[in-house]
């Protein structure tokens, strides 16, 4: 049996300040006329079965969800009590999906990516499930078009398998989010791909890879997911480690298989990257509302409620809510990260 796991617990907070706290990235509609985890199942339901389909979220987005995709049934969705980061989150549906059967493959996607291509994802899918049948892991990735440093990279090995015109190959090395040079180098190396945070596993394999890296994960969460009580999972969530799947699991394990394809793939991460999804007028504007410009090129502007009008300005992004107004350089998207800090220094945490 198929199964599809998608992401849905974080905040987005480089989205800021239109993605928050109590309304995070995922629930937003900033790209499509449906909000990104919307789509995202919508996208999934054509290779599998909605009640295949199985959400983990934090609770407090849970209802939000389910207003957002009124067919996913109720028992789809599974709520952490607090975010512990992916390991934590995969291995609570590792857990439902192997009381069924710990054969059952299972892939995990993020909640807010966009796929631009997915009648290829689905054809990377297909080989995926088959060799996660006789692997370890398999690492859905896309090959690099340019020196991207807001991403991780995965370098491949040795090829193992051939599908038409998919090919599959040993991991050799996971890298982080690499500096221009390196990215650069990776890039005109080609034998790198980008990470996509997307994984195919048998749910077995799964949990014997987080008994055997995170042995305190996995004491915590099999009693906590066995007995199926809410106060055992809180308790259980409470002592758990914030740790990544990356860090705490694919980078340990061994005979971890990466397919890379072009399958359209945009990681949504910050206003740059929107930026460059949205569609531009002759001077490369991008606009979201009501909007008037002169002399204006290569810029961002989001303004739901509010006529923008901008003279003279060359790449910045500028984004207008109710209680908050971003004004910055369109190079800088990855230090709104900064402002939150200074925020939270500020005590001012309703405004996260």
């Amino acid at each position: 049996m198929q199964y599809a796991v998608v992401m849905a617990g974080g905040a987005g907070t480089r989205l800021w300040p239109a993605a928050r706290r109590d309304r995070p990235k995922q629930l937003q509609n900033l790209i499509f006329e449906q909000p990104l985890i919307a789509e995202t199942v919508q996208r999934l339901r054509t290779m599998y079965d909605l009640d295949r389909i199985i959400v983990v979220t934090a609770k407090q987005y849970a209802d939000a969800i389910l207003e957002v995709v009124p067919d996913l049934p109720t028992g789809s969705i599974i709520s952490e009590p607090v975010g512990r980061n992916t390991a934590a989150a995969i291995a609570l549906a590792a857990f439902r999906i192997a009381r069924e059967d710990p054969d059952n493959v299972f892939a995990v996607f993020p909640a807010d990516h966009v796929i631009l291509k997915p009648r290829a994802l689905f054809s990377a899918l297909d080989f995926a499930h088959s060799l996660a049948l006789r692997h370890r892991v398999v690492d859905i990735g896309v090959p690099p078009s340019h020196p991207e440093t807001g991403y991780g990279y995965i370098e491949l090995g040795d090829e193992v398998e051939k599908r038409e015109d998919i090919t599959s190959y040993h991991v050799r090395r996971f890298v982080e989010k690499p500096d221009r040079q390196h990215a650069e180098e990776y890039v005109r190396d080609g034998n790198y791909m980008w990470n996509s945070g997307m994984f195919v596993w048998r749910a077995g394999q799964f949990l014997e890879a987080l008994r055997e890296h995170l042995p305190d994960t996995y004491a915590r969460l099999e009693p906590a997911c066995a007995s199926g009580g809410w106060q055992r999972l809180e308790e259980a969530y409470g002592a758990l480690r914030d740790i990544s799947v990356d860090y705490g699991i694919m980078e340990k394990v061994s005979d971890v298989v990466a397919v890379p394809v072009d399958f359209g793939w945009r990681d949504v991460g910050d206003w740059a990257a929107l930026y460059d999804l949205m569609d531009h007028d002759e001077q490369g504007n991008a606009f979201r509302g009501p909007h008037v410009s002169v002399d204006t090129k290569d810029s961002l502007f989001v303004a739901r409620d509010k006529l923008v009008a901008a003279v003279g300005v060359d790449n910045v992004i500028v984004v207008d809510t109710p209680d908050a107004l971003l004004i910055m350089a369109r190079d800088r998207a990855q230090d709104v990260k900064k402002l939150l800090d200074q925020l939270k220094e500020r005590g001012e945490t309703d405004r996260l």
